[in-house]
């Protein structure tokens, strides 16, 4: 009996940890991008009076009006790209929203230009699509992407290239400018430009420019709900593109998801036209996360980067283990997990991510264990 689906298709280096960690009771997890907070009140409510009132059916595939009424409004106000709610879908999360985006855009045996470092599960879904990733690297401290190297990772078989502002890992907002460049760079090849920006509104200086600004007419964009309202395991996101790109793509997702969960829609809903107070007051805790854990670990003599958005910072490790061997140790000796760099590409191997999601008393202690274990390996 035939299996159509690969069998080595990538597994990420960050589940890996997650996976030991959870199986280690007392571990001080710094691993994932899991944010600490609880959803606003508001958003909760929202979700159970929708429950109570008759709101558990089936919904256009595209999701509720209202909700991509608001998403649209949402663009305008945060993003400064115009939208209608006919260039917006509703997803359950953002990683669908990629897997849309990859499947619209490229076919197999086609190329995606993908940022290095990187977010791995970028990959798992290209490559059960049959589409090769092609990476072109952000190189420290600035990890800004070079038009140069860019070009020179073109080939006949290029279709589209992810842009990633607010950056996972690296925590670093594109300026404008960059931004622009490559929006004239990508029409000037003919691709499609695929901008995750679930992080668009965790920004500590300057402020996101989506490529959409410039070029909506090939620019498919991701969000979630999970980053920003602290609803991670709500899975709830959304895609905005061009018409014919949405409605092409609409009828892939009535054929594999129906519809997302109509109590859900309404506490998207809720997020967006509730009040923000929460939004400014997490995003104020991630940049004192920031502040503190650089702070920490200068204070172990650590190189780190200084991200100006999401809720992650990369520290160097001392030399003589790779970043897996790093973290294993590090989990297994001093109950502390972190992400290897290598699970997001050669460009962060000889680092690990370290997430500002958790409380700060877990990355005060964490980090200082972090830096105590180092010190020993050093």
């Amino acid at each position: 009996m035939h299996w159509a689906l690969p069998h080595n298709l990538p597994a990420s280096g960050i589940r890996d940890i997650l996976n030991r960690a959870i199986r280690q009771p007392g571990t001080i997890r710094l691993e994932t991008g899991e944010p600490n907070f609880p959803p606003p009140a508001h958003v909760l409510e929202a979700y159970v009076a929708a429950s109570k009132t008759g709101h558990n059916r089936y919904t256009a595939t595209e999701g509720i009006e209202p909700l991509r009424q608001a998403i649209a409004a949402k663009s305008l106000r945060v993003n400064g790209v115009e939208r209608s709610a006919n260039q917006v879908l509703v997803t359950p999360g953002g990683i669908p929203g990629l897997f849309l985006a990859f499947m619209g855009t490229a076919g197999a045996g086609d190329e995606i230009l993908v940022p290095d470092p990187g977010w791995p599960d970028y990959l798992g879904g290209m490559a059960s699509l049959g589409i090769r990733p092609v990476f072109y690297p952000l190189a420290a401290p600035d990890y800004i992407p070079d038009l140069d190297v860019l070009t020179a990772h073109l080939s006949p078989r290029t279709r589209a290239v992810i842009v990633n502002s607010p950056g996972n890992p690296t925590g670093r907002v594109f300026p404008a400018e960059t931004v622009q460049h490559i929006v004239e760079w990508a029409r000037s090849h003919d691709l499609w430009i695929i901008s995750d920006e679930v992080y668009d509104q965790i920004v500590f200086e300057g402020a996101p420019a989506s490529p959409a600004l410039w070029a909506p007419e090939c620019t498919l964009s991701v969000y979630s709900f999970s980053k920003t309202y602290a609803m991670t395991g709500w899975r709830l996101g959304y895609l905005c593109g061009p018409v014919d790109a949405m409605e092409s793509l609409t009828r892939v997702a009535m054929g594999t998801w129906s519809s997302v969960a109509e109590p859900l829609q309404y506490a998207g809903l809720a997020a967006l036209q509730g009040p923000q107070d929460m939004v400014d007051e997490m995003r104020a805790a991630y940049e004192r996360r920031r502040d503190l854990a650089r702070d920490t670990l200068s204070g172990w003599g650590l190189e780190t980067s200084r991200p100006n958005g999401a809720f992650y910072l990369l520290a160097r490790i001392p030399e003589g283990l790779t970043s897996r061997q790093f973290a294993l140790e590090l989990l297994q000796e001093a109950g502390v997990a972190v992400a290897p760099g290598s699970a997001f590409g050669q460009e962060a191997e000889g680092w690990v991510r370290i997430s500002l999601a958790s409380s700060e008393g877990d990355l005060k202690e964490g980090l200082t264990r972090l830096g105590q274990f180092s010190a020993v390996r050093h």
